[in-house]
């Protein structure tokens, strides 16, 4: 019997040694790692400079339980077909502009006509649930849509002679983004559509009488300054950067990590705008320095403006969206 005890002893010393023992500690989990790839390049483009800092505060947050490695641009896949690519899983995250879901989530950019400081209300919102419902059905994960200062962030119009109304515009050759497109013909004036490094000489022959252009980003980096006589200083749609996420990737994650991007997310909308306010302001300065001019209309001329832009898009989202999702956009934005 003594025997018998003893041995049971020993049992145990060795037992609690085994799993004291360093050797005997389960190895740390490797860290999760998700690739990124974005629709403008950093440090060319502030709007892709928030693409970056959301990684950065996710990484930083994730104490290196989670890392995103950014992986390029336009280089690495195509501007408009990186959407497809995401839901496709050929990389994890993505930024670029909100809009670039329109072939995707046909009313994936309905922040575009926010009025709210942050344009989806951010995590935990109803319009911010509201997206994140919408994407999810496409397979993809929304994770925010991030801009300046209501009226920093925005689409503006450049212009080549001196327009007082909305009617000044009708017959003119505008440059457009698929997003203003609709605008432009509702005030009687003809889209066109070039890439953004042709506008620089289609000014200097006529061959566009103006465009649209959110300042903010960029806009003296392609020295059109030099061949843009006016800005209608009156803001179109809300712009800005939308980040998005595989939605199987992001199912995978564990329920902290999924918290700590939501962090992340919270943190880059709010430093977004004042980094979208001051590019705003650095931008509109060298501008009028080159001899720019700022139209302001009169009040009335305003409303009408920011009514007949708001109404253009909206009919758009009207046509793509089904009639119970339109209504409840409509009503999360306040326009109803």
């Amino acid at each position: 019997m003594k025997r018998i005890r003893l041995l049971g002893a020993v049992c145990v010393a060795l037992l609690s040694l085994f799993l004291t023992c360093d050797w005997a500690s389960p190895a740390p989990a490797a860290p999760m790692k998700l690739t990124m790839v974005g629709a403008w390049t950093p440090g060319v483009s502030p709007a892709a400079d928030i693409g970056i800092r959301f990684m950065q505060e996710v990484n930083r947050r994730a104490g290196g339980k989670l890392t995103i490695e950014f992986k390029g641009a336009s280089e690495v896949v195509p501007t408009f077909d990186q959407p497809e690519a995401l839901v496709r899983g050929v990389f994890d995250v993505w930024y670029g502009a909100p809009n670039y879901w329109a072939g995707v989530v046909p009313g994936g950019y309905i922040t575009e006509l926010s009025r709210f400081e942050v344009p989806d209300n951010g995590p935990g919102s109803e319009l911010f649930n509201f997206l994140v419902r919408m994407y999810e059905a496409k397979g993809v994960r929304y994770l925010g849509h991030y801009s300046g200062s209501p009226g920093t962030g925005n689409h503006f119009m450049h212009t080549q002679k001196n327009v007082t109304s909305l009617s000044a515009v009708k017959g003119m050759k505008i440059r457009v983004p698929p997003l203003t497109r609709f605008f432009v013909k509702a005030i009687g004036a003809e889209p066109v559509t070039l890439p953004p490094g042709d506008l620089h000489i289609a000014l200097q022959r006529g061959t566009v009488e103006g465009f649209t252009w959110p300042f903010f980003d960029g806009f003296t980096n392609y020295g059109w300054q030099e061949v843009t006589k006016f800005i209608v200083l009156h803001p179109l749609y809300r712009d800005g950067t939308g980040i998005a996420m595989n939605l199987a990737k992001w199912n995978g994650l564990p329920r902290d990590l999924q918290g700590t991007i939501l962090e992340a997310v919270r943190a880059a909308q709010t430093w977004s705008q004042g980094w979208i306010d001051a590019h705003h302001a650095s931008q509109l300065a060298l501008m009028t320095k080159a001899g720019m001019k700022a139209i302001k209309f009169s009040p009335t001329e305003a409303e009408r403006w920011a009514r007949t832009a708001n109404e253009a898009l909206w009919a758009q989202f009207k046509g793509v969206m089904s009639a119970d999702s339109y209504s409840r956009a409509r009503k999360l934005l306040g326009y109803d």
